[in-house]
């Protein structure tokens, strides 16, 4: 369990926060964090990871702080960022430096993640690709068994197959204790293995939830035209993508993508308040 509480940050010579009052309790599973470019996305990311301190408000995982100094707490979380580097020759070379400050690291798994991202490991990771460093990346942190697991922007790089590959490896791989978090532009990667999200805008958190807290309270329906009585509208190839409430309606599978368009739309208010409503 993530719980974040009235989280506020501030960037040194900033005029507005990075983060603003943000709260919420984010349990098992995996959840989509979305948000514009400077909504604050990595900044909360750093603060779960507790590779930054909040101005004001706590970030906690269970019952700690995430930025906890206590070896067995700082093993329960990891985070991947974009265009990160490993130290070390080869993935392997840095998994054994590594995987001891995490108990639960499954070599059997490291291994059968390397073998479906087709690498032995021992490739080394100064003459890699891009995209190559970051499949040997993603198998190894897959298999850390960590209790929270941030991925920023995994699949940037990665070819067509690679993406496949790691949309069937998380829902092979995560355990039902763990929570996953992956901020990410590219909805349409992991859409159908979303159990929930985090929905940034402006430095501030408009909406945290499950598939379950959505579907609640509003559908999604494709027609050929617009509908003027909708929520919110979208044009997908030709067809409508139409937000109602939820209020009479067939229950429907949530549309992550068009949820994160609807709350930056100039509808997203009436949204809002459908989602928050008790």
């Amino acid at each position: 369990m993530v719980e974040l509480r009235n989280v506020t940050f501030f960037y040194k010579g900033a005029k507005r926060p990075a983060l603003s009052d943000v709260s919420a309790k984010v349990g098992t599973g995996l959840y989509l964090l979305a948000g514009e470019n400077g909504a604050g996305k990595t900044t909360l990311l750093h603060i779960i990871a507790g590779l930054s301190h909040p101005k004001s408000g706590t970030s906690k995982i269970d019952s700690h702080l995430s930025a906890a100094t206590d070896p067995a707490e700082i093993g329960d979380v990891f985070i991947l960022e974009d265009n990160m580097i490993f130290p070390g020759k080869t993935i392997r070379e840095f998994k054994t430096l590594h995987s001891c400050f995490y108990p639960n690291f499954s070599e059997e798994m490291f291994e059968a993640n390397l073998k479906a991202f087709g690498q032995t490991g021992d490739e080394p990771m100064e003459s890699h690709s891009l995209g190559n460093r970051k499949k040997a990346q993603l198998a190894y942190v897959l298999a850390l068994g960590v209790k929270v697991l941030l991925l920023d922007e995994p699949t940037n790089a990665l070819d067509i197959e690679g993406r496949e590959t790691l949309r069937r490896l998380i829902a092979t791989d995560i355990c039902d204790d763990q929570t996953i978090i992956v901020s990410t532009h590219t909805v349409s990667d992991l859409d159908k293995l979303f159990d929930g999200a985090l929905i940034m805008h402006q430095s501030r958190l408009v909406f945290a939830g499950t598939e379950e807290d959505v579907a609640e309270k509003i559908v999604f329906e494709y027609s050929k035209e617009k509908d003027p009585e909708s929520l919110y509208s979208e044009n997908i190839a030709g067809r409508y993508l139409n937000v109602y409430p939820a209020c009479g309606r067939e229950e429907t599978r949530v549309d992550w993508k068009a949820l994160y368009m609807a709350l930056h739309s100039d509808k997203s208010q009436r949204i809002i308040n459908l989602l928050q409503k008790q």
